[in-house]
């Protein structure tokens, strides 16, 4: 007998050693010999739900690893005495057989449920049924039938949807953490996605690395697929022959490239596409077309928009279908659902997409996007309201516009029209926009005139923002020229602004005040008053670039109480900043700072208008003397717009350039680059808090946003994931999501890590917040 052991009979002595053998022999599950990456919130929340429901089902698409975080959960589980089985009904083809499969699992002699239950009375275990999807009505059954007879029996089933069993409690595998945003190569290997990719990239290529130099090519890689733990591992073990970059490129359109796994994986685990392959075979010919179909969206798609494109007459019960099997992703867009493909199943159905289907899912969409957006390109510009709507599918806006270049139709240039609107809107992708619009014209019906002047109107504009002034003017001349032949006044207001900008920003005063003036008559006899403000904030400007205060201010005194009542964020925010540069030339630089603080904080996220502001606010403080804070403020809006391409103009730039060389002046040339390197390094998310409120920013990664100090805190609490989602009224992935952020830009593990983080945080003093930018 060991030493500290002591039995009361030799009867207890011998049912103790039984119960150690059963303990430490029983079951069949064994560690796996790759290292397990990742899950840890999932884990625990899967945990959480086995300790009160004795059902649950981990469901998820094909290649989100099911069965992995399954055994990894089971492997983790204390108090089975009878064990932990994993049984594998992938290869069980007939219902009947799963009684079968379980009992010579468990090595019992049973051929039906009621047979199996009695076998296993009175023993505790945990069954993982892995891979239910094609046995749904019989494995609801038989764990039905053994939970209600076996109290000590607890399951854990895989399948791509759910049991649909009483007691049931089903959790959703998503994706893999992946990186948010721009980040250096260190966030990045914080990704469980890219921590999966480069573990498993370097056991086939033990010299492979995350560089500076591939880091940005893996982070995309793992994003293309979707975080998806089978499709990166797959993709890992072609890096012997294929770079990160090549291998992005091979997966645009195809998805056979990933077809290396390992000899001994179940064969749909070989592929991506033999996993895929898997649902799709097991699906109504409904489903299967709606697949196909969907697969021309690149982005999330409202019940509406699917309708649409599938073309199919009853679209409800095919798409509820998909979503049960995990090949549709909800997502709340504006409070709507609406609904994703993964970038995998997408391209998928695309490759199965017949012609046919093609040519007219795309045709559908093509019409859909303009009888929903292209009407408003007849107005002076489009209402911030259809902006925001254009910006729900902009995604698939970008799809439609290549489907309409590739095949030569007609819409590509009011659609192409339609998605400049958006970028330009939103400050980006000035490049592409103007690449875009180049494509458009050049493929444009020589009968259309209307097409032309669009394309050129909207060309004089984004290269006016790329400071390519003299292509500008002659874009804007040309739709004057053809606005003139159309019967379009409101297009013909909106081409004499253009040309009257164009002509003032290349110091032509008198050639752009006509311009102005006539385009401002003819959006007074139109009543439009959203136009009206837009004309009346761009003479104003003009006038300030001009030198000729007083006429800016005519016109102010009547843009300044319509914005007021529009309220227009994009209109809104050029209104009160023109008022704010009208300050600065009365030299009221008070009146002038509340201005350009007012307009900052209606758009804080147009790049274009964001270094407007933030360089009124510099000059602003250089001229009341805090020379530092107004140099870091100049130089952040000047890193701003490096970055987004879109150099200021003339006259302004003058001011910005004169407000920097009298700050440098005053201090030492060491103050100067210390200032300059800070406001260079505020990125444009924080550009406006920093400009606003004049704090200096802690290191980015390890700054919290108020909600995710808000969950650390409440985690620092002691408050589970599930708890906290009820607390602020959201999801629990959402939870889940928000504290892997938390972990990566504090660089912690665990929650108690996070715990103590707030501790501190607690404890600190507090900072002042009138430190300067």
């Amino acid at each position: 007998m060991r030493p500290g052991r002591h039995y009361c009979a030799n009867a207890c002595r011998q049912l103790a050693y039984r119960r150690r053998k059963e303990v430490a022999g029983a079951g069949n599950i064994v560690p796996c010999p790759d290292m397990f990456i990742g899950r840890h919130e999932e884990i625990a929340a899967v945990g959480r739900l086995l300790g009160g429901s004795r059902l649950v089902t981990v469901t998820g698409p094909a290649g989100s690893g099911k069965t992995r975080l399954a055994t990894e959960v089971a492997r983790r589980r204390r108090g089975h005495a009878g064990g932990v089985w994993l049984i594998d009904l992938a290869a069980v083809s007939r219902g009947a057989l799963v009684v079968l499969a379980i009992a010579s699992t468990l090595g019992i002699r049973a051929e039906s449920p009621v047979a199996l239950a009695e076998a296993l009375t009175g023993r505790k275990v945990l069954l993982v049924l892995d891979n239910c999807e094609h046995l749904l009505p019989e494995c609801a059954a038989v764990a039905e039938e053994l939970l209600a007879r076996c109290g000590g029996l607890v399951m854990l089933a895989t399948s791509r949807e759910a049991l649909r069993a009483r007691g049931e409690r089903v959790f959703p595998l998503g994706e893999l953490t992946l990186p948010v945003g721009t980040v250096t190569r260190h966030q990045a290997a914080r990704s469980d996605a890219v921590r999966l990719f480069v573990d498993r990239a370097s056991a086939v290529d033990p010299g492979f690395r995350l560089t500076d130099a591939n880091a940005g090519a893996v982070v995309a890689l793992c994003e293309r697929l979707d975080g998806m733990p089978l499709a990166i591992e797959l993709a890992a073990r072609r890096v012997r022959v294929l770079a990160p970059a090549d291998l992005l490129s091979c997966l645009a359109e195809r998805l056979d490239v990933l077809s290396v796994g390992g000899r001994t994986s179940a064969s749909r685990h070989r592929s991506l596409n033999a996993a895929i392959g898997w649902d799709y075979d097991s699906l109504t010919a409904g489903e299967q077309a709606l697949w196909r179909r969907l697969s021309v969206l690149a982005g999330p798609f409202p019940l509406d928009l699917a309708k649409v494109v599938s073309g199919l007459d009853d679209v409800v019960d095919a798409l509820a279908g998909l979503e049960a099997k995990s090949l549709l992703t909800p997502v709340d867009v504006a409070g709507a659902v609406w609904f994703r493909q993964l970038e995998s199943i997408r391209v998928f159905g695309r490759e199965r997409l017949t012609a046919a289907e093609l040519a007219s899912a795309g045709d559908r969409l093509a019409e859909w996007m303009l009888a929903r957006f292209g009407t408003h390109l007849l107005d002076f510009s489009v209402p911030p309201s259809v902006l925001r709507e254009i910006g729900k599918h902009w995604h698939n806006l970008v799809v439609t516009v290549e489907w309409a270049a590739s095949t030569g139709d007609p819409r590509h240039a009011p659609l192409a029209c339609v998605l400049a609107a958006h970028w330009l809107d939103r400050g980006i992708n000035a490049a592409d926009t103007q690449d875009m619009l180049v494509t458009a014209l050049r493929g444009a019906p020589a009968d259309r005139p209307d097409y032309a002047a669009l394309l050129v109107s909207a060309l004089s504009t984004v290269t006016n923002v790329r400071g390519e002034l003299d292509e500008a003017r002659s874009h804007a001349d040309r739709a004057v020229e053809l606005e003139r032949t159309l019967d379009r006044p409101a297009r013909l207001a909106r081409a004499l602004d253009e040309q009257g900008h164009t002509r003032s920003c290349a110091g032509d005063h008198s050639g752009a005040k006509p311009c102005y003036l006539e385009s401002l008559e003819l959006l007074r006899a139109l009543g439009d008053p959203v136009a009206l403000l837009g004309s009346l904030n761009n003479l104003a400007w003009a006038a300030l670039s001009w030198s000729e205060p007083a006429l800016a201010a005519e016109l102010l005194s009547e843009a300044l109480p319509l914005a007021a009542r529009l309220g227009s964020p994009s209109t809104v925010t050029s209104v009160v900043h023109t008022a704010g540069v009208l300050a600065l030339f009365e030299g009221d630089t008070e009146t002038a700072g509340s201005r350009f603080a007012d307009s900052l904080a209606v758009d804080s996220e147009n790049p274009h208008h964001v270094a407007y502001t933030v360089d009124g606010l510099g000059i602003v403080a250089v001229e009341r003397g805090d020379d530092r804070r107004g140099l870091r403020l100049l130089a952040c809006a000047a890193a701003i717009r490096e970055r987004a391409h879109t150099p200021s103009e003339p006259f302004w730039q003058e001011r910005v350039d004169a407000a920097v060389a009298a700050a440098s002046t005053r201090l030492r040339p060491r103050d100067v680059a210390a200032a300059r390197t800070a406001g260079r390094k505020v990125p444009l998310e924080r550009a406006a808090e920093v400009a606003l409120h004049g704090v200096a920013p802690p290191p980015a990664e390890r700054r919290l946003s108020a909600q995710e100090h808000t969950i650390a805190t409440l985690v620092a609490e002691g408050f589970t994931n599930d708890r906290i989602a009820r607390r602020l009224r959201v999801s629990e992935r959402t939870v889940t999501t928000h504290l892997e952020r938390i972990r990566e830009k504090l660089d912690v593990r665990s929650r108690a890590e996070v715990a103590a983080w707030v501790a501190r945080e607690d404890q600190a003093p507090v900072r002042s917040t009138t430190t300067g930018a």
